[in-house]
């Protein structure tokens, strides 16, 4: 038997790798990234985006990194502000396998607040799956919470969010587990709404560390803690929420509970002055132990229904 020419099958495979090679590498360093960051900004602004981008990169084979990036996004309501977003580094990537597959995939890590963000989002035809890990973010530090809060809020946000949303909807299943430490609200200028209150200027505000657990199971996320119990103020909620699709169609129904305590009355005149003269609008959702307690029903994106729910024991809603 005749020995193998591995000389020149080496060759013969060995001069086209060298070429592939040197392609994918030239391709790699040459690539236009300017005109790409160009491209995605116009492809954002015919959606009513704005974006900016200082710089833009590759990371790997199919990856990108974004460095200086602003999303302008815009809310429903001429009286509402658009939502700001600012990432100082994002670099999502995904693989070759799900440029090829109706199921895309992708991985993110984000530098933002002084924090990171990280993790990865699969999207199929009828399905999501979304996994996040949020560490030292400073929500003081994100003019997009502004726009939702209405109010300055301040603290240190951790926490991990985990969630498989198949075709049934029913058959859904996560967690989300959150922390918000040395939480503070208010800064004396701006106002929030309150059901029965109407425009209230809070001043600065002491509410402790937020705790933040749900359950997701057969499509509805249970609410197993959530209290904040700081110096000024104290808020506990218990309640559910029915996942829906689009995930803004999501019912909500929770139970709301808002103590505020003697020492943030005595320190805020303004606050104490709100509370004399709403006291008698506010009867029907005051406790026995001067707590201020509301229950609230429908759509996430919709109109909610608050009602006062004083004279309920504070328990999560059916």
């Amino acid at each position: 038997m005749p020995d193998l020419p591995f000389a020149k099958i080496l060759k013969w495979v060995g001069y086209p790798l060298f070429f592939l090679v040197c392609f994918v590498f030239f391709a790699y360093q040459t690539f236009p990234y300017e005109r790409l960051a160009d491209r995605i900004i116009q492809e954002a602004a015919a959606r009513g985006y704005e974006i900016e981008i200082i710089d833009l990169s590759s990371s790997g084979l199919t990856g990108l990194t974004f460095e200086g990036l602003r999303v302008v996004m815009p809310t429903k309501g001429d009286d509402a502000p658009p939502l700001d977003v600012i990432v100082d580094e994002l670099t999502v990537s995904t693989s070759l396998f799900s440029l090829l597959s109706g199921t895309k995939s992708y991985s993110f890590d984000a530098e933002l607040a002084g924090g990171e963000a990280e993790g990865a989002v699969e999207i199929g035809e009828k399905d999501l799956e979304v996994e996040a890990e949020i560490e030292d973010v400073n929500l003081g530090a994100l003019p997009a919470l502004r726009t939702v809060t209405k109010v300055p809020v301040a603290g240190t946000l951790n926490g991990e969010v985990e969630l498989s949303m198949p075709e049934d909807v029913k058959e859904s299943a996560g967690n989300v587990d959150l922390t918000i430490e040395g939480l503070f609200v208010g800064d004396g200028k701006s106002k929030i709404e309150i059901p029965g209150w109407g425009g209230l200027t809070l001043d600065r505000a002491d509410l402790g560390n937020l705790e933040l657990a749900a359950v997701v199971e057969e499509g509805v996320a249970e609410i197993e803690r959530a209290k904040s119990h700081g110096k000024d103020i104290q808020l506990d909620a218990l309640g559910r929420v029915r996942l829906q699709r689009p995930l803004k169609r999501s019912e909500l129904n929770v139970m709301f509970r808002a103590k505020i305590l003697d020492a943030y009355k005595e320190r805020s005149e303004k606050v104490a002055t709100m509370l004399e003269l709403a006291s008698s609008g506010l009867k029907a959702a005051q406790t026995a132990d001067g707590a201020i307690q509301y229950s609230v029903a429908g759509s996430v994106s919709g109109r909610l229904r608050p009602r006062a729910a004083g004279k309920q024991p504070f328990k999560a809603p059916k």
